[in-house]
C-alpha cells in the first residue's frame, strides 16, 4: 500500500493545488501544491510500517482499537494545523487520502468489521463532534468534512454519521495535559436524539484527524456504547509517533 498510498497523497494536493492558486507547500511554503512533492517523499520516509494500529500507555478506559495512517510530525503536523487553524481547505483531498488508507486498513485488520460488511451491513463512519465555539470560528466542521472525504477513498460499505454532539463547551484540547483532558471530556458528548436508534445496535468507526492521549476517542466510544452500539473501532490521519507500533494487518486479519 504504502508506494501507491504517497501517490495518490501527493496527485490530490497537486489536483487541488491546480484549483486553489497561486498556493503554497502548507509545510515548507514553497509555491506549488499545498503539500509539495519533497516533503510528500519525507512523510514516506518517516511513515514505514503504517497505517499503524495506536497503542497507549496508559490508554484511557474505553478506548477502541484506533489506526492512524502516519505519524503527526514534520510535514504531516504542519498541514493538519494549517488545515484546521489556518483555513487551509485545499489540504482535505491530500489528508482525505491519508485518512481513508487508515481506514481500508481498519477494515483489513479488524475481523467484525469484515464480517458485519459480509453480511450487507453498514457501517456507521462517526466523525468526532466540532467545539460549537471552533465551529462559530471556523465557520465549518473541518474533522466532519474530512471524514467525508475519507469515505470517498476508503472501503465500501460505510456511510457517513454525523451522530454526535457536545454537551456542554469544552476548553481546547490543545492546551491541556492527559489528566486536564480527560477531566476536560468526561460526560461531553454524547449521541443526538435523532442519531440514536441508527447507532443502537450498529458498527461504527470513529473518525479524527490526530490521536494524542486517546481521551476525546475514549469519551465519544463511551458515548455511542451509551446507546448501543454493538461495535465501535477508530481510525485517524496521524497519532503521536511514540504512542504508536506498526499494525500486523496480516496476522491480526487471521485471528
Amino acid at each position: 500500500m504504502g508506494d501507491r498510498l504517497w501517490e495518490r497523497v501527493a496527485g490530490a494536493a497537486a489536483a487541488a493545488g491546480e484549483l486553489v492558486l497561486p498556493s503554497r507547500c502548507a509545510a515548507c511554503h514553497r509555491p506549488g501544491p499545498p503539500l509539495c512533492r519533497a516533503c510528500t517523499a519525507t512523510l514516506r520516509t518517516a511513515s514505514q510500517g503504517w497505517p499503524a494500529l495506536v497503542t497507549l500507555d496508559p490508554s484511557p478506559l474505553g478506548m477502541p482499537a484506533c489506526w492512524a495512517a502516519a505519524p503527526f510530525d514534520g510535514p504531516l503536523r504542519l498541514a493538519v494545523t494549517a488545515y484546521k487553524d489556518e483555513e487551509r481547505r485545499d489540504l482535505r483531498p491530500a489528508l482525505g487520502q491519508l485518512l481513508a488508507s487508515a481506514l481500508t486498513t481498519a477494515f483489513a485488520a479488524d475481523p467484525t468489521l469484515r464480517r458485519h460488511v459480509a453480511r450487507d451491513g453498514p457501517v456507521l463512519l462517526v466523525p468526532l463532534p466540532t467545539a460549537r465555539s471552533a465551529r462559530r470560528r471556523r465557520g465549518d466542521d473541518p474533522v466532519g468534512d474530512l471524514a467525508r472525504a475519507g469515505a470517498r477513498g476508503g472501503p465500501p460499505g460505510i456511510h457517513l454519521a454525523p451522530a454526535l454532539r457536545h454537551t456542554r463547551r469544552v476548553a481546547d484540547q490543545s492546551r491541556l495535559d492527559r489528566s486536564a483532558r480527560a477531566a476536560n471530556l468526561a460526560g461531553a458528548i454524547e449521541v443526538s436524539r435523532r442519531w440514536r436508534e441508527v447507532v443502537r445496535g450498529a458498527t461504527c468507526l470513529l473518525v479524527d484527524d490526530v490521536v494524542t492521549t486517546g481521551a476525546t476517542m475514549a469519551e465519544a466510544a463511551r458515548a455511542l456504547r451509551t446507546v448501543g452500539a454493538e461495535h465501535v473501532v477508530a481510525a485517524a490521519v496521524a497519532a503521536t509517533p511514540r504512542r504508536v507500533t506498526p499494525a500486523l494487518v496480516a496476522r491480526r486479519a487471521a485471528d
